[in-house]
């Protein structure tokens, strides 16, 4: 019985049986050859399913059905010859075996020992720990390695599938099996189906190195030679149309409950009906329309065509440059627009008007998102991105090569009237192709790529990590420049191979690329990246943002690159107007190593700074020696060298605090953010695009061991004084820490920290809360004085525990949000805004100082916290009257004040 792809009219005019045919005898070798090699290849075929579940068939009756999209592309007056027929039949085959672990004699073992597999591993387990932080490691490790093993089956299959035909099997008794048997004529089609099959993955303009024809067995008749490109050309062409119902069985699907983007691709595609052919178009119908909640279904489809009708167009052309006979069908009715194609695929009450997103002045937007309106008035970012690229070509070549660290160089020199800013790598470079891609293609990050990781495999597996995410860094140089020149050499090509990428009017023009002249080959593999800046770097607007004149150019350029570039694992040198050669700023990784005093004069450095503010480091630095701890990580790897300030340190000299103590955080070994209350450096995670604002890397449960530790190290500190003792432990708990020896609240005796509020506690029937809105002087280590803010003393009451209700808390919600009290989420305060204990507790009650408070007195009176906030109290200014409480002020007279009164119920009883 002969099967359907066999009454196809491109199958029956070339290797069916013909009437009164000379050449029955080769054409009846090649018919029963592809015959057997159809039934070796099926059930290979069907165990793609196996290890593609969600895709669509990929299974012998895909394979059938590119007989017929064939023949509605090709017509019937392209010329096929049977021997190119059966070239086809066999790139028809053997071009999507490769998605199935069957196809791989050494099955997932042979996929995982691939280069490549470690790469997509290291990038697939990075994308889901950014999409769930709180995804399990067993779980994740899990999902990685199964989504890994499909990212590689789809990127190696084409290739796989062309080293396949010559790859023989070993059946049960151990003898080779091939899937074309015939020994003849895999031999002289074998390679040729192969390289065919793989064809379906290239580019279009790629296919032109298939041009030369390929002549006849010498058992075939002479007119029976080959033209590989055409028969990649159909190739292509019948696999990217062949999109109806028999690529997604309704019945099928409900076996494979696909979820997500594929189900939208089963849904479109069981719908479609057979193409038809009017004129030189395909047309796509749908058996029934699609409704509201289809419209994903319906837009896949949308896009689809779309994909179809432009490999039908550049298919068009390449044989129309190339004098080649030209397909029956040249596009696809409807592409052209949504509202067009919804008269062949018809929806259902709602109108598929495109509404997606279009940016319509693109080098504006460029202009903008990549420059002031992303990164502020902030011309140095400029020179902190070309860095970052540089110092990510480094880092890719280091890791490619497993060689030590390399160099990234930064210049700035005058030359007649204009200011040039260069900086230098000699990284794993780039070609011409990859130069237009990540230089001109803003949003593309060239290192997270397929290119990429085929280019260089292994380097993510090898723990490369760029710093650069968005692909968006390089235009922030057009902040400070309108003219700028990238040259580069990639990695393994000689100096004649060197490109040039010139940007003459910035974002005005279009960029120019040409082969470097003589002159400005690169002679070592990397980038150069030359700008002339728009203003005198020292200038307001200039690349410094200062206009004093006290330091050269080449101390600002030192300075600047220094403090950027502190944590940086690359090589930083710097060559400024005075420097007779570059000079080595930052050597890789040095900040481990390095003195925490050297460290401390790196990220604060004196020579910028006025004299006010170089007796106050002068004053830190001594500090900092003596408290800064490391931070590391769980791997053991150090991720900070820092130290809590609160600002109220005694410092020397009668120094007094100008702006709040903060420690830059480095992403990629660059600045890219501070936090407040600390000193020292940290490696981050950027919180923003623009990488200035980020945050520890540090996890909550490290950055508490760290905080603790830089609570004790203050409370033993010589000289500490209380103020500092009060603040610090504010901090540690805004961190997330205890920090239980250091004060919670004040009385008028002093302060208390947790076991000695226990003690005050002791005994008491009532306790007045009363928020710390005065200054408070420690005339010594324990009595305390109190003052409003216009300066009038107050007396504090026996009873009052002074205690901020309203603790900070310092990690920013998307590391780790606040604390609440999910048994009052459902807590409302009234309506007329007085305050409410359960929303109170609920939000902000239940972290920092504070918390400890209301657990010590819940835990001195035996009661439950739920009981302890019904019997809070508010004694506040309100409607009906003021229930505010009075203080006595020293000079005579009272002054009332907010206060919460807690009075123990009776028969509570005293756990102390």
């Amino acid at each position: 019985m002969s099967q359907v792809f066999e009454q196809t009219p491109l199958w029956r005019r070339t290797l069916a049986p013909q009437p009164a045919d000379p050449y029955a005898g080769p054409r009846e070798t090649l018919r029963a050859a592809y015959l057997q090699f159809r039934t070796t290849v099926t059930p290979l075929a069907a165990e793609i399913a196996l290890s593609m579940p969600m895709f669509t068939d990929h299974s012998i009756v895909h394979i059938d059905a590119l007989w017929d999209t064939a023949s509605l592309v090709c017509g019937d007056d392209l010329p096929l010859n049977p021997a190119e027929a059966f070239v086809l039949g066999g790139a028809f085959l053997m071009h999507d075996l490769g998605m199935g672990l069957a196809a791989y004699p050494l099955g997932q073992a042979e996929v995982t020992s691939d280069p490549e597999f470690a790469d997509l591993l290291a990038g697939n387990e990075a994308r889901l720990r950014d999409t769930d932080a709180s995804i399990a490691a067993e779980e994740l490790s899990r999902a990685a390695h199964d989504q890994s093993v499909i990212d590689l089956l789809r990127l190696r299959h084409a290739g796989q599938a062309e080293r396949l035909i010559a790859s023989p099997f070993r059946t049960s008794n151990g003898e080779d099996l091939y899937l074309l048997q015939d020994g003849a004529l895999r031999h002289h089609f074998g390679s040729l189906i192969g390289r065919i099959a793989a064809s379906h993955w290239w580019d279009v303009d790629d296919l032109r190195c298939l041009e030369q024809r390929q002549g006849s067995c010498a058992d075939h008749p002479a007119g029976w030679d080959i033209d590989p490109l055409k028969i990649a050309c159909i190739l292509r062409l019948a696999d990217a149309a062949q999109v109806d119902h028999r690529r997604a069985p309704t019945y099928l699907h409900a076996f494979r409950k696909v979820t997500g983007l594929s189900r939208d691709h089963w849904h479109f595609q069981e719908r479609l009906t057979r193409p038809r052919v009017v004129g030189d178009r395909l047309e796509y119908t749908a058996t029934r329309p699609f409704g509201r909640d289809e419209a994903e279904a319906w837009w896949l489809a949308y896009d689809t065509v779309r994909i179809i009708d432009r490999e039908l167009r550049q298919v068009d052309a390449l044989c129309a440059d190339l004098n080649r006979p030209r397909f029956t069908v040249r596009s696809v009715a409807g592409a052209d627009s949504p509202e067009r194609l919804a008269v062949y695929i018809r929806t259902d009450r709602w109108r598929p008007v495109d509404a997606s997103l279009t940016v319509k002045d693109v080098k504006r937007v460029i202009a903008t998102l990549g420059g002031h309106d992303l990164y502020g008035n902030r011309p140095d970012v400029a020179l902190r991105e070309l860095v970052a690229n540089a110092a990510d070509a480094v880092r890719a070549r280091s890791a490619y090569e497993t060689g030590a660290p390399g160099t990234v160089t930064v210049r700035l020199s005058r030359e007649n009237d204009d200011w040039w800013l260069t900086v230098e790598d000699r990284g794993i470079g780039m070609d011409p192709r990859t130069m237009v891609r990540a230089l001109t293609d803003f949003g593309y990050s060239r290192w997270r790529s397929e290119e990429a990781l085929r280019q260089y495999p292994g380097i993510m597996a090898k723990g490369f990590q760029p710093t650069g995410r968005f692909g968006i860094g390089f235009f922030a140089v057009f902040m400070v420049a309108d003219e700028v020149q990238v040259r580069s050499l990639a990695y393994e090509d000689g100096p004649r191979s060197t490109h040039v990428l010139e940007f003459r009017h910035g974002l005005a023009g279009r960029p120019l690329l040409r082969e470097a002249d003589p002159p400005e080959r690169l002679r070592w593999h990397g980038t150069t990246v030359r700008a002339r800046l728009r203003d005198d770097p020292r200038t307001i607007d200039g690349l410094f943002r200062t206009d004093q004149r006290r330091l050269s150019h080449t101390k600002l350029l030192h300075g600047l690159l220094t403090r950027m570039c502190a944590l940086i694992d690359v090589n930083i040198e710097s060559q400024g107007p005075d420097d007779a050669a570059p000079v080595r700023l930052v050597t890789a990784n040095d900040w481990l190593e390095i003195s925490p005093a050297e460290l401390f004069r790196r990220i604060y450095p004196r020579e910028e700074a006025d004299y006010h503010n170089r007796l106050y480091y002068d004053s830190y630095e001594k500090i900092f020696v003596e408290r800064a701890r490391e931070l590391r990580d769980d791997s053991e790897q150090v991720i900070g060298r820092a130290m809590i300030a609160s600002g109220w340190e005694p410092l020397d000299s009668d120094v007094q605090l100008w702006e709040l103590p903060e420690a830059p955080i480095y992403v990629g070994g660059l600045q890219a953010g501070e936090i407040e209350y600390c000193m020292g450096a940290f490696v981050g995670m950027p919180l923003t695009a623009d990488r200035l604002k980020a945050f520890p890397v540090a996890s909550p449960e490290i950055l508490r061991e760290w905080v603790e530790s830089q609570a004790e190290i203050a409370r033993h500190s010589p000289g500490a004084v209380v103020s500092n003792l009060i603040f610090t432990a504010i901090l540690a708990r805004g961190l997330g820490a205890q920090a239980l020896k250091l004060p919670c609240a004040e009385t008028s005796a002093g302060y208390l920290d947790q076991a000695a509020l226990g003690d005050w506690l002791a005994g008491r029937d009532e306790v007045l809360l009363v928020s710390p809105r005065f200054h408070i002087f420690h005339i010594d280590a324990r009595q305390p004085r109190f003052f409003t803010f216009s300066g009038e003393e107050v007396g504090m009451r026996e009873n009052c525990l002074v205690a901020s209700l309203y603790s900070m808390w310092l990690f920013p919600d998307e590391v780790l949000p606040r604390p609440r009290d999910e048994r009052f989420a459902d807590a409302i305060a009234p309506e007329s805004g007085s305050w409410h204990a359960q929303s109170w507790w609920y939000d902000t009650g239940n972290f920092g100082s504070i918390s400890l408070v209301m657990h010590r007195i819940a835990e001195v009176w035996g009661l439950e916290i739920p009981e302890l906030l019904d019997l809070m109290e508010p004694l506040h200014f309100e409607d009906d009257g003021d229930r505010r409480m009075e203080l006595t002020k020293t000079g005579g007279g009272t002054l009332r004040v907010n206060m919460i009164r807690i009075r123990r119920p009776k028969g509570a009883r005293d756990d102390d």
